[in-house]
């Protein structure tokens, strides 16, 4: 589970575990989300295919995932020829069409200065075109689907939908083959004695109902969704393993309380790469955030935690952890309730934790077990992972 506004290294910690599990399974979101693994110098970048793909492990998308075919077709091009046969994609995941791209362009044009800053990849009409019961699911669409009604939807906001019929041809080609039953799958797995590990894309903070609405995603990124969207019980979704970095970024727009701009934002963001793996936008930074991880480890029920990014802090010397919000003259370390103003609270920093000559490797450094320790006091949970640098081979259990 990613414990911030995203971006917090999730995929490295899945492609990291992989080894321990039989089969990886996505299960929220779309291609606006960007999961990348580094293997010595070469970068690999998945929108809608688990990150256990280089594995060689089962591949699952789940039915609470929204596909764009196209991106699919061209993320399995770039994988060794058996990754196909290892992918199944549930019959019951959302489409997203060129013309939810399209709406999707519409709709941040209307926010005008309170655009929303979607990666314009056409998952929040994907979505919202299912909940209107408009657009296909993949079994829909491989079994023949009246588009009449979500021709008519699209053509009253003035689109194109002169291309619909060979996207569809198209997709069905990509698809025929792939659908199935991920649930079924997972449930097979399992009780065999086998295992599965749940990947999510985005952050808990950008929850569709439980994030910083409306600078949000368009599902859920919580734990609790895990077993809803993969259509399991409970039973089979195991233990959360939330992945924090030790500073924060978001891309987009919306409230930022610990937000850091200037040289030294400018100097964290040019350490840790922080660009956009989907659009290459720079993210904006910030110092750490404990209420609002608070929050994300209690929502989530996380007991054990990854954290990266180390290397690019340990670079900065020092870091500062946001204890508490200063709103209206007192402190508060309710986010839930802070949330219709975050925008106006103020952070509250405890004393920085230096990190003058952190080390990392298989012997960590005191300066890092400080910091280490530091975080499993405040957030209650075991600090299990720690990743410090972009490359596959630089984590370390613990």
């Amino acid at each position: 589970m990613g414990l911030q506004w995203g971006d917090e290294g999730k995929g490295k910690v899945v492609d990291y575990l992989a080894d321990r599990f039989d089969a990886v399974a996505r299960f929220n979101g779309g291609s606006n989300a960007g999961h990348t693994v580094v293997i010595g110098e070469r970068r690999h970048t998945f929108h809608l295919i688990p990150s256990g793909a280089l594995k060689g492990k089962e591949l699952l998308v789940g039915a609470g995932v929204a596909v764009d075919p196209s991106v699919m077709k061209d993320e399995l091009a770039m994988l060794p020829d058996d990754a196909r046969s290892r992918l199944t994609v549930d019959g019951r995941c959302s489409l997203v069409s060129p013309m939810d791209k399209e709406l999707d362009a519409k709709l941040e044009e209307m926010r005008g200065s309170s655009a929303i800053g979607t990666t314009r990849r056409g998952i929040g009409p994907a979505y919202a075109m299912r909940a209107l019961r408009l657009s296909p699911r993949v079994s829909d669409l491989l079994n023949g689907f009246d588009f009449g009604p979500a021709e008519s939807f699209y053509k009253k906001f003035g689109l194109d939908t002169s291309g619909l019929d060979e996207w569809a041809e198209e997709s069905r080609r990509l698809l025929t083959g792939l659908a199935g039953d991920t649930g079924a799958r997972v449930r097979e797995v399992c009780d065999g004695g086998g295992s599965v590990i749940y990947e999510t894309s985005q952050g808990t903070l950008l929850d569709l109902v439980h994030g910083s609405y409306p600078y949000v995603t368009a599902t859920h990124t919580v734990s609790s969704y895990a077993p809803a969207a993969m259509g399991i019980a409970p039973s089979y979704a195991g233990e959360p393993l939330g992945v924090m970095k030790c500073y924060v970024t978001r891309v987009g727009g919306g409230p930022f309380p610990t937000e850091v701009s200037g040289e030294l934002g400018d100097r964290i963001r040019s350490l840790g790469m922080e660009y956009g793996a989907t659009t290459g936008r720079p993210r904006r930074v910030g110092w750490l955030d404990l209420v609002a991880l608070k929050y994300a480890v209690e929502l989530n029920g996380v007991k054990e935690v990854a954290i990266s990014k180390l290397d690019v802090l340990s670079k900065v010397k020092e870091l500062r952890a946001c204890v508490a919000y200063s709103l209206d003259g007192s402190e508060t370390h309710d986010f839930q309730g802070s949330l219709p103003r975050l925008g106006e609270v103020k952070p509250v920093y405890g004393p920085p934790i230096s990190l003058q000559g952190a080390e990392f490797g298989s012997g960590l450094s005191p300066e890092t077990r400080r910091l280490i320790e530091y975080v499993e006091g405040e957030l209650g949970v075991r600090v299990t992972l720690v990743s410090y640098g972009e490359e596959r081979s630089k984590t370390v259990s613990l």
